[in-house]
């Protein structure tokens, strides 16, 4: 969902707005089980039998009756009184049946009037035994949309059976709750007046157990039956001489409201599993239901390799900024690939669409950032990163709609419901439509087929749908090959991989935090990261951790350090299902045998017999489900200090192995440790990461820092200068926060230089983020010039930086780098471009970071000190930067685009433009108090002294909210004029003259004076001009 910080407007979307869920087909067709006589009853019962039970079904009505376990005798029982009624579309109506039994089956005839038929077929294969519909014929006379039996008991147990239990799961958020329900059955259990809907359920006793998978499914679900809670219904009921805990499935939908008659779904089934001690520890309980269900459950796309993506991140782009380029990204996947010796990473990508982040939903192709690169950078990105061990992701959303998107039309979304409101008022998406009508498909599969297949996942936000409106998408997607992922743990439920707030501990409250259930931790832990972190001490959480700005965070160190204290601990007890749970030990299947305890107080992990976790120090196999014999270990240890492990039973010919210290630039400091009696002694740094490989490991690769662009290590992550050409003090320094920088050091002059990979002929951008001095107001002339083969130097200079950086998403942020750009042009015929970084002689620290050079067209007009139409910007808010409104945080300003008529005054009683001229305006819509945005030194060069007008075009909706300002830093910011802007629903000109003051930089901006959250601003046309006498 949105991230911004600051106070959210319009409807909070820190609130989870209920919807439902879907249950996809799971099984096929059972073959026939081994010839077995299948005897028919006076009681109107008949038996059928596999290998391993003996089924009593109705013969009036497909209506399980029991369950016997042909080699102990024991009994589990299904619905013991007779059911007669099946509701259509809600209405109850009583069926003519016929029937025919087999050995394993038994066929049903279920006809009613008007012609329609629907025929039902029980079968039963070793332990699992299937309901299913086999196929419905309706007639206009009757047709089938929605079915229900909500008599028909599947499974159930009784008082007078020692060990009775029920446990049933409810799809809920709310850290400090439970979704389970345990109903110990017994004499003395209360009978309930009405059934509680579940997603999950298990039933056991002392001798057998068994669960239920079904693809009910809501066609409007409401209430109860949002979120999956309706897959299920248990219910506990007295019967004659007992008491009873039953589960019967939900609703089925074969035909959704509004789909036409041919558009039907997968047909109705509900299979049960019935089991033993399938966990090996002497007893039967509801843990060996629930590991029999993963035998017959939906498995969600990608959940096999889950265990894999160790390495969650979000690069974020957000309101025209582009401050995380997509080669820019791949540089930091990259880096992480080396920082951690290659293990799986998750790249999400938030923004990729138009202006970034929450701009132009639901246009999923055909509307690419290109600000950020577009397409091909976009393709770039994944194309290259698959190569370095990351899976992609795309943020998009199905709920909202902005007009701005080329998808928005008063088809698409309810015009009166409007949702999320930051850059743009967005409006809720009729899902239903979207669906029938095919858009929301071929939206996505226009995705798929414009970029690469590593592009492999969805994050879909915010997303409220549940029922048939879900489950529909999921099978969509499912058919296109996307892995799913959400924001809350319960929307799309059978295909969500991961949920966001449930690894971002630390964003939005607990009481939405992940699913809270321990029965489907327990049943899908290997399959997902969806769940809230009840158990921290055993399971824990593959946490994530951001360090490229999104909500504001940019520390690549404590991003680094919780992949090693959280993340690979949590994912290392994923590679295999749980196997028990206990008060104080988890065990796995597998054979690798590991078991997690907290028995002492500390969480300790044993593999094979040996110890590899103890208390946050641990000497990891990865990938772990070849922990007996990996390919390699990691080791690390947050107190430092020397420990003593035993390795793996594969390396047990080793005499020696190397050990290396893991950093950003990959593996350094090789040691080679000696082995004795399978053991060795390993002394670490605190709080520092290494990997032990068992031979000496081959050399890493050149990361080919800056790939896919014209410079090479635009963002100095080498640690060195070799791909530039020096002079004077410079050198690569580490910010606290983990950034590599380029540093001029006081002294003398300093030029950092390289020739760019070939430009062809054309116009371009180069920048880059510059500050000058350690504190505002110091002084020295640092810049960025172009030379091109035709003898043509352009530069662009700044003396001071007194601006400070406000924009949340920008790692510089909480600095004064602000980006200086210089434009050129590459002459017919190319030839060499030299890009050379400056800073004269002075005592300043001058410091340098983010090269980046892109095509673009010059924005300038003749007689003009400064021009800016907001056609051609290649990041940013062209001369403008963000102020101080609302801090560092994500500002509610961007360049907006046309789409006459949604973005036009008038639609839906929008007062002012979004656009004033050509195709882009600077739109600022209910900013916060403060310095919206201004112009800095090196876009808008005023000269002490001197005189000029400021001339622009603007449109304001409400008076008493925005202001232009004139002012100085010297160096502290000091007001020489505010002009309060009055309100103009049609494009007005604004024009000022003002006299540069002789002391300080002189500026011009946007200052937010109201509180309207919702008052909006727009700008275009912004020029200024020396005045002459």
């Amino acid at each position: 969902m949105n991230g911004q910080t600051g106070a959210p407007r319009g409807p909070s979307r820190r609130t989870v707005v209920a919807g439902t869920a879907l249950a996809p087909v799971a099984g096929t067709l059972l073959p026939a089980a081994p010839p077995a006589a299948a005897a028919s009853r006076r009681d109107g019962t008949a038996r059928l039998r596999s290998d391993a039970l003996e089924v009593r079904v109705d013969t009036a009505f497909p209506r399980i009756v029991s369950y016997t376990d042909r080699g102990t005798g024991a009994v589990l029982h299904g619905q013991d009184t007779p059911v007669t009624e099946v509701l259509v579309d809600g209405t109850a109506r009583t069926p003519h049946v016929g029937h025919r039994v087999r050995a394993d089956r038994a066929t049903y005839t279920l006809g009613f009037d008007g012609g329609t038929r629907i025929t039902v077929e029980i079968a039963v294969r070793g332990r699992q035994v299937t309901w299913r519909v086999t196929g419905i014929t309706d007639t206009p006379g009757l047709r089938v949309g929605t079915l229900e039996i909500p008599g028909l008991a599947l499974i159930g147990v009784r008082s007078d059976q020692p060990g009775a239990t029920l446990l049933a799961a409810r799809i809920a958020l709310d850290k400090a709750t439970s979704g389970d329900t345990l109903v110990q059955v017994t004499a003395d259990t209360p009978a309930e007046a009405a059934p509680t809907g579940c997603a999950y359920a298990v039933v056991a006793t002392d001798e057998l157990a068994a669960a239920v998978e079904t693809n009910t499914v809501y066609d409007t679900p409401a209430g109860a039956t949002t979120w999956e809670n309706g897959r299920l219904w248990r219910q506990t009921l007295q019967g004659d001489g007992f008491v009873k805990a039953q589960l019967v499935p939900g609703q089925w939908t074969h035909r959704a409201a509004g789909q036409p008659s041919g558009a039907t779904e997968p047909l109705p089934y509900a299979t049960v599993i019935v089991t033993g001690d399938r966990n090996g520890d002497g007893r039967v309980d509801w843990q060996d239901a629930a590991i029999a269900l993963r035998d017959i459950m939906v498995v969600p796309l990608g959940a096999d390799t889950q265990h894999l993506r160790v390495v969650p991140h979000i690069a974020f782009n957000f309101a025209s900024q582009a401050t995380n380029p997509f080669l820019a990204t791949l540089d930091n996947v990259k880096r992480i690939a080396l920082a951690t010796d290659g293990l799986g990473q998750f790249t999400l990508l938030k923004g990729y669409q138009s202006e970034g982040h929450d701009s132009a939903h639901p246009d999923y192709g055909g509307n690419y950032n290109e600000r950020a690169g577009g397409l091909a950078d976009l393709n770039a990105l994944l194309r290259a990163g698959k190569k370095w061990h990351s899976d992609f992701a795309v943020h998009v959303n199905a709920t909202e709609s902005y007009p701005v998107a080329h998808a928005f039309s008063e088809e698409l979304v309810d015009k009166d419901d409007k949702q999320w409101d930051w850059l743009d008022q967005s409006y809720r998406i009729d899902a239903r439509r979207d669906l029938v009508s095919g858009d929301i498909a071929a939206r996505f599969a226009r995705l798929r087929k414009e970029t690469d297949p590593a592009l492999n996942t969805l994050y879909i936000d915010v997303f409220r749908e549940s029922g048939w409106n879900s489950d529909r998408l999921q099978r969509h997607l499912r058919d296109q090959g996307w892995r799913i992922t959400t924001e809350w743990g319960h929307g799309l439920e059978r295909s969500s991989l991961w949920s966001h707030w449930a690894n971002e501990t630390d964003y939005g409250p607990d009481t939405s935090r992940g699913i809270n259930s321990q029965l489907i931790r327990f049943v899908r832990n290997h399959h997902k990261d969806v769940f809230a972190d009840k158990w921290p001490t055993l399971l824990g959480s593959g946490r994530m951790g951001n360090f490229e700005g999104w909500v504001g965070k940019t520390d690549w160190t404590a991003f680094h350090t919780l992949l090693w204290t959280a993340a690979l601990p949590a994912k290392y007890l994923q590679a295999y299902p749980i196997k028990t749970w206990g008060a104080h030990e988890i065990t796995f299947e597998g054979p690798t045998k590991t078991s997690v305890s907290d028995a002492q107080g500390t969480r300790t992990i044993t593999t094979d017999g040996r110890q590899v976790y103890d208390d946050g120090t641990y000497l990891l196999p990865w990938e772990p489900r070849n922990a007996t014999d990996p390919g390699r270990l990691y080791h690390y240890n947050p107190r430092g200090g020397t420990t003593r492990w035993t390795l793996p039973r594969g390396w047990s010919a080793a005499t020696a192995v190397h050990v290396y210290r893991l950093t950003d630039q990959g593996r350094t400091e090789e040691t080679r440790v000696p082995v004795r009696d399978g053991k060795i002694a390993l002394t670490a740094r605190p709080g520092v990461a290494y990997v032990v490989h068992r031979h000496r490991a081959p050399a890493q690769g050149d990361p080919r820092w800056g790939e896919g662009t014209p410079v090479t290590d635009p963002g100095f992550h080498a640690g060195n200068l070799d791909a530039w050409r020096t002079t004077g003090p410079a050198a690569v320094r580490r910010s606290a926060l983990g950034d590599y920088e380029l540093v001029i050091g006081a002294g003398a002059p300093a030029t950092v230089a390289q020739t760019l990979r070939r430009l062809a002929p054309g116009s371009y951008a180069a920048s880059v983020q510059i500050e000058v001095g350690a504190t505002a107001g110091e002084r020295r002339r640092a810049g960025l010039a172009i030379r091109t083969a035709d003898g043509v130097t352009v530069a662009n200079w700044t003396d001071t930086s007194t601006a400070g950086n406000y924009v949340a998403a920008d790692r510089k942020s909480g600095t004064r780098f602000q980006r200086l750009f210089t434009h050129f042009t590459v002459p017919d015929g190319g030839g060499p471009v030299t890009l050379t970084l400056t800073a004269a002689a002075g005592r300043a620290r001058v410091r340098f970071d983010n090269v980046r050079v892109v095509p673009a067209q010059p924005t300038a007009r003749k007689g003009t000190v400064a021009f800016e139409d907001f056609e051609h910007v290649p990041q940013g808010w062209g001369v403008f930067v963000k102020g101080d409104a609302g801090g560092s945080t994500d500002p509610r300003t961007h360049l907006a685009q046309r789409h006459a008529r949604f973005t036009q005054r008038g639609w839906n009683g929008k007062a002012i433009d979004d656009v004033i001229d050509g195709g882009q305006s600077l739109k600022s819509r209910g900013e916060n108090t403060g310095l919206v945005y201004r112009t800095v030194p090196h876009t808008v060069r005023f000269t002490p002294g001197r005189r000029y007008r400021v001339t622009f075009r603007y449109e304001n909706e409400q008076a008493g909210q925005y202001a232009w300002v004139t002012a100085v830093d010297e160096p502290a910011p000091r007001e020489l004029r505010r002009s309060p802007l009055p309100v103009a629903t049609r494009p007005t000109t604004f024009s000022e003259e003002f006299t540069a003051p002789a002391r300080g930089e002189a500026w011009v901006g946007l200052r937010k004076v109201g509180d309207d959250g919702t008052a909006e601003f727009v700008l275009d046309a912004f020029e200024v001009r020396e005045v002459q006498g």
